[in-house]
């Protein structure tokens, strides 16, 4: 039956086949377009959804990690001991004994009606408020690496990272508790902290340097390579699927053409009203589709290298330059290993902007002159590290690229005057000032903040974060948006398009009953 159906010597056979060959070829058009378009979708899901900020969640980790040690190093540094020791159960359970107190001597309160935390060596202390950033920082972490277990999906090298991680934590927690004991009890004056604190304290950095950081990183640079191989697969997929649109399109236009002329011909009619009209949607649909591929495969390139990449890299020199800081500290607090802490910090700045030196005299000799150079409109970055990668993504970008050269320029003004302090503090520590030097490393007006051209340069590239994030945020969103149509509009036009063509030969076939 099929074969008397399609016999091509015959007259309904050859317009049988060419319906059917038409038909296909929607249906053909229809595939293709369907899977470029899930592709798509998945790609923008993978660098905006899940898969995306659990990468941005492990980038956290490592900063929340390093915020942790600046605090303790600050604190071991200004003598805030006390305060850090402090326990809030500690806190309440003084409070309730005194109002029990108060009730029974007249309700009067002691010592100004006032009360606080007892400290570990009797009497009370308020709790210090680094103490509370650690605490907040150690919670974010935990949930970070919570974040990074979900995303290894039973991946034993991943889970068996985020373990150390979690259990490197707590006796992290442990050392640090010791050194504050140690500085507490010594009651030590500023920038000068005692020598058995100090040691318990290098144990506790040590573990976080040389185990908790770099595992940290590991599971950060893990799911940015899952990351960048789902992008690469689904951004070739949809251009490939753009490919294959237009092919199927053509070919399904090509069938309806020669159906028309066909009919025109072999019936003496000039045209087909129903296949002029299927003629034209196919066209329309097959230059719409490809259009929002085309679209697509755009957006889903700015949302990743405009906005993820970016975002990534920014969130890494944030960590980085924390712990720079905390370098900073560092060797304030343990000058003995001085030399060894001046070229972490070394390591870290060239991380950040890259200069190919050897030590920090030379970085400081070569920092101002790239600097000034990038910030006129003529020249382009001649620097490596994140910032420099930062400044290169902007370079290669039309849209929006002034607005964000503009950022990134103050976000480097305000490293290489952070750059200046941290010169004014090392010649004060080579001086033999170690007091002075601690508190031109801190803020001058409170001495237990960072200093402000540090929290200036950090507030920076937290602004340019949130820029990208944003950038993302509203790709991924207008991307996913344009697509949402056509979950309904494109099975529509096709049923319709082949719907017409069965309606624009149905008559010819009924002349031949």
């Amino acid at each position: 039956m099929p074969r008397r159906l399609f016999r091509l010597h015959t007259v309904p056979g050859r317009i049988r086949t060419l319906t059917a060959c038409a038909v296909l070829a929607i249906a053909a058009l229809f595939a293709v377009s369907a899977v470029a378009l899930w592709q798509a979708r998945e790609g923008l899901r993978a660098v905006g959804g899940v898969d995306g900020r659990t990468v941005i969640a492990t980038a956290d980790l490592y900063a929340a990690l390093t915020d942790m040690d600046r605090q303790v190093t600050d604190v071991l540094l200004t003598g805030q001991e006390r305060g850090w020791l402090c326990d809030g159960e500690a806190a309440e359970q003084t409070e309730a004994a005194e109002q029990v107190g108060d009730n029974g001597d007249n309700g009067e309160s002691g010592e100004g009606g006032q009360s606080a935390a007892a400290s570990p060596g009797g009497g009370v202390c308020d709790r210090a408020a680094a103490r509370v950033l650690y605490e907040i920082r150690r919670e974010a972490a935990q949930q970070a690496a919570l974040a990074a277990a979900r995303m290894a999906d039973g991946d034993p090298v991943r889970l068996t990272t985020v373990r150390a991680v979690l259990e490197g934590l707590h006796e992290y927690d442990q050392r640090v508790q010791a050194a504050m004991e140690l500085g507490r009890r010594a009651d030590h004056p500023f920038g000068m902290p005692p020598p058995e604190a100090v040691a318990r304290y290098r144990f506790a950095t040590a573990l976080m340097t040389e185990e908790l950081l770099p595992g940290a990183y590991n599971l950060t640079m893990d799911g940015q390579t899952r990351v960048h191989t789902t992008y690469e697969q689904r951004r070739d997929a949809t251009r490939a699927g753009l490919v294959l649109v237009t092919v199927a399109g053509g070919i399904a236009i090509a069938i309806l053409l020669a159906l028309q002329i066909y009919l025109g011909v072999r019936f003496r009619r000039v045209l087909n009203p129903y296949l002029v009209v299927a003629t034209l949607g196919m066209i329309a649909l097959t230059l719409a589709g490809a259009s929002l591929l085309s679209s697509e495969a755009r957006q889903l390139r700015v949302a990743k290298v405009g906005g993820f990449d970016q975002v990534l890299t920014l969130a890494r020199a944030h960590a980085v330059g924390t712990n720079m800081d905390a370098d900073r500290g560092r060797a304030l607090l343990d000058p003995g290993n001085a030399d060894r802490y001046d070229q972490m910090y070394l390591d870290k700045a060239k991380s950040l902007l890259y200069l190919p030196v050897t030590n920090l005299a030379g970085y400081d000799a070569g920092l101002d002159g790239r600097l000034d150079r990038y910030d006129g409109e003529a020249h382009g970055a001649d620097f490596g590290g994140f910032y420099g990668a930062a400044a290169r993504t902007i370079e290669v970008r039309a849209n929006g690229a002034v607005a964000e050269r503009e950022h990134l320029a103050a976000l480097l003004t305000r490293y290489g005057t952070y750059q200046r302090v941290d010169r004014r503090v090392r010649a004060l520590a080579a001086a033999g000032r170690r007091t002075a030097a601690a508190r031109a490393h801190m803020d001058p007006a409170t001495s237990t903040l960072p200093h402000p051209e540090f929290r200036a340069h950090d507030d920076r590239l937290t602004t340019l974060i949130a820029r990208h994030q944003y950038l993302t945020d509203r790709t991924v969103r207008d991307g996913e948006r344009a697509m949402t149509t056509w979950t309904w509009l494109l099975p529509a036009a096709c049923l319709a398009i082949a719907s017409l063509v069965v309606a624009g030969v149905r008559p010819r076939l009924a002349e031949y009953r």
